[in-house]
């Protein structure tokens, strides 16, 4: 017959291949629940069946153990046991021998010898309790039968399905669950509807049917057309109580409600139900005896009864170490987690979350020593700590080395084992962080994300730790997900920043560039403003000045050659300023040579000193001391002394009327491969609005006629055509600084002397 049955259907219809009552069981089923039927036609019924007769004598003289004499006619018995007792021995006896006991020690899941120790339990509390509760009105024999056949189904699927049946008993036996689940599970189908067909095949009263099929469900779950409510209700009492005693096997380890809850429901007294616990065992051998249930005694059922609480008790302590295990582990990775989210912010950076796991993992894992190590996106970093790690300090970032590059890059994607020994790279990676050899088997944890390695932590353990965290799985996984999001989500941060940071540089020099193309732009527009306006002059100055000159050699009156000499000055005073403003639209290209820098200074210091007309001590120069390298530049030197011109020129205006000194130096400047010439005065200082627009072409903050305002323009402009630059330092009251930085050259000059 066919095991792998999932069809509700086709299993039920195999139940009809299980034999029916016997023709003598049904005929008395049938005249004993007719009231109009004679004690004459059961007694001619029971002849016809000896061993039927020999099981109801038996019972009949065990009740009327207070009689003289026994009973030996079924003429006596009838009458003495009442229809309704002689329909339970009729059914019992019928049922025990379709699904007969096997012998004791069977080794089977499902247990038929303790299954019918326990129906028989239900049997007799059931039958205890009706007569402890007259107000039910509940037959105490209608409720023996009942709680006699309440499981009935059990056996009958175990009868046509014995290899499937025995899975489910397995089953629920391992998971300590309900076998109606695991019936379903397997069978497709449960007991109570097996019960309830088999009962209907058999013709079973209908109350009988119902406690079969409902004994499971809740007085309030019922439906409102269930003929027998009382009796189920006291059929699923019975069975919690049975089960409560260990008393046989009902398969079900699941208690939806206890007994006493079940008995306020059903309004028992307790002193009542507490009678029928005590009484359970004394009934359940006695009916045992009666019913060919292999001899069983009371102490037989206590035993039995205890053997089972012990089992189950002992099953209980298992179980709760294996929580309390489980709760310590749970706890403990969970502390752990707490630890290493708590140093965790939106914004930490990779290295961080690598130190964070090294403090938190000695925790979770009870290792005292660990080596976390995170990597960063693309294999760009590699960030190791060694834990327990010390908070504020984060690892430097390392290259990931070539051998664990090719070992990330074939480790494939999220790895089906959490625990495993590290390869070769890894193992010298654990190494190199705790400085010694390890002196036990070292172990990885790998840590994933997005399906790909983001780190992961070394440590060393004696035990076997795939079988030491076997309980820990759910917990581990857990914790190293939580990590690989950490890991995630620093680099997703870490890579935000750096965009950001690169965005606003971006911008910084776009804004610069922005800045100097305007500038560019303006300086080419003055200088072709500049350079239109001086050719269009050049040719009247000439004239002006030619003419002026012929005059003056005609004239005799002192007047009149004084005014022509003063045309003839303003000419050339208007050409040189035509001169400047070419020089200033079309410079020369600079003729570049090495230029010794200090030698510079002090031959523009001489020139300077006698232009201005000044003391010694208002203009000094400091020279690079001994052993500093030469202040070689690479420039054109009328050029750069033009622009050096220039800067003195400007410090000399802004010094006091008295005192005041200007100084001047050069040395190597903090950017490589330049040298930086510096022009500074202790004088008046410039005002933030003068000090931005300083090298605007045509500006100046002098007095009127004091300077045209293209010195600080051309300045630039050949410093810039030099490959250099030019800024103002300067603050009002507090002198001006202004630096010079030019590309240093090849060659060494010879020291310059300082008059």
């Amino acid at each position: 017959m066919a095991e792998s049955v999932t069809s509700p259907e086709l299993v039920l219809a195999h139940l009809d291949r299980l034999p029916t009552l016997p023709p003598v069981a049904l005929r008395l089923l049938q005249v004993t629940g007719d009231a109009t039927r004679g004690a004459a036609e059961v007694v001619a019924l029971l002849r016809a069946d000896p061993a039927l007769t020999a099981r109801l004598l038996a019972v009949v003289n065990s009740a009327a153990a207070g009689l003289r004499t026994p009973v030996t006619t079924v003429e006596r018995a009838v009458p003495l046991i009442g229809f309704q007792a002689l329909r339970g021995i009729v059914l019992a006896t019928a049922t025990l021998d379709i699904f007969p006991c096997p012998h004791e020690g069977t080794a089977a899941a499902f247990d038929r010898a303790a299954f019918w120790r326990h129906a028989l339990a239900v049997a007799c509390a059931a039958r205890g309790l009706a007569a402890a509760a007259p107000d039910l009105r509940v037959d105490a024999e209608e409720a023996f039968v009942a709680g006699l056949l309440h499981d009935l189904g059990k056996v009958a699927l175990s009868a046509v399905f014995p290899k499937a049946y025995e899975r489910a008993a397995a089953r629920a036996n391992a998971q300590r669950g309900d076998i109606a689940d695991c019936e379903r599970g397997v069978l497709g189908v449960d007991h109570t509807v097996a019960g309830r067909r088999l009962a209907e095949r058999w013709r079973l009263p209908v109350p009988l049917q119902e406690a079969i099929w409902l004994h499971h469900l809740a007085p309030e779950a019922l439906p409102s057309s269930a003929a027998a409510p009382a009796l189920i209700g006291l059929v699923d009492l019975a069975d919690t109580l049975a089960r409560e005693q260990h008393i046989g096997y009902s398969g079900n380890h699941v208690f939806y409600a206890d007994s006493g809850r079940q008995a306020e429901r059903l309004r028992l007294a307790p002193e009542a139900v507490q009678r029928v616990v005590t009484a359970l065992p004394e009934d359940v051998a006695r009916h045992a005896a009666l019913l060919g249930l292999d001899g069983v005694t009371s102490a037989d059922v206590y035993g039995q009864a205890l053997a089972r609480a012990n089992d189950e008790l002992g099953r209980l302590n298992v179980e709760l170490l294996a929580g309390q295990q489980r709760l310590a582990a749970g706890a403990r990775y969970f502390q752990a987690l707490v630890e290493f989210e708590r140093s965790l912010t939106e914004w930490t950076a990779p290295a961080a979350v690598a130190a964070a796991l090294a403090a938190a993992a000695p925790l979770a894992l009870q290792r005292p020593r660990v080596v976390a190590f995170g990597l960063r996106p693309n294999f760009a970093a590699l960030d190791v700590c060694a834990g327990p790690a010390e908070t504020g300090g984060l690892p430097p970032a390392h290259p990931v080395p070539v051998e664990l590059l090719e070992w990330l890059t074939t480790a494939g994607a999220a790895r089906e084992r959490l625990v495993e020994a590290p390869p070769a790279p890894l193992l010298d990676l654990y190494i190199a962080a705790t400085g010694a050899a390890p002196a036990a088997p070292v172990w990885l944890l790998c840590v994933t994300h997005d399906r790909q390695v983001v780190g992961g932590v070394l440590y060393e353990s004696e035990a076997d730790e795939p079988q030491r965290l076997a309980g820990e799985l759910d917990e581990l996984r857990a914790l190293l997900t939580s990590v690989g999001f950490a890991f995630g989500r620093a680099n997703t941060a870490s890579a935000a920043r750096r965009l950001a940071d690169e965005l606003a540089e971006s911008n910084r020099r776009l804004q610069h560039v922005q800045h100097e193309l305007a500038r560019s732009r303006l300086l080419a527009t003055i200088a072709e403003m500049a350079a239109g306006a001086g050719h269009e002059l050049n040719s009247p100055l000439t004239v002006i000045s030619g003419r002026a000159q012929m005059m003056l050699g005609r004239a005799e009156d002192p007047e009149v050659r004084r005014s022509l000499q003063v045309i003839i000055d303003k000419a050339h005073e208007c050409s040189g300023i035509v001169s400047e403003l070419m020089d200033f639209a079309r410079p020369r290209p600079p003729q570049l040579a090495d230029v010794d820098a200090a030698a510079l200074l002090a031959e523009v210091r001489v020139a300077e000193l006698q232009q201005h007309r000044m003391p010694a001590s208002q203009l000094r120069v400091e020279t690079p001391g001994p052993g500093a390298p030469p202040a070689v530049v690479r420039a054109d030197r009328a050029q750069l002394a033009s622009v050096l011109h220039e800067l003195i020129s400007n410090a000399v205006d802004a010094l006091p009327a008295e005192g005041g000194t200007i100084t001047l130096r050069c040395g190597p400047a903090a950017v490589d491969d330049a040298v930086e010439l510096v022009v500074a005065d202790n004088g008046c200082g410039m005002s933030p609005a003068t000090l931005q627009r300083a090298f605007d072409p045509f500006f100046s903050h002098r007095r009127a006629g004091r300077g045209r305002g293209l010195g600080l323009a051309r300045a630039l402009r050949i410093a810039e055509a030099h490959g250099g630059k030019i800024w103002l330092e300067s603050r009002p009251g507090e002198g001006t600084t202004a630096r010079v930085l030019l590309p240093r050259g090849g060659g060494r000059a010879p020291g310059a002397t300082v008059p």
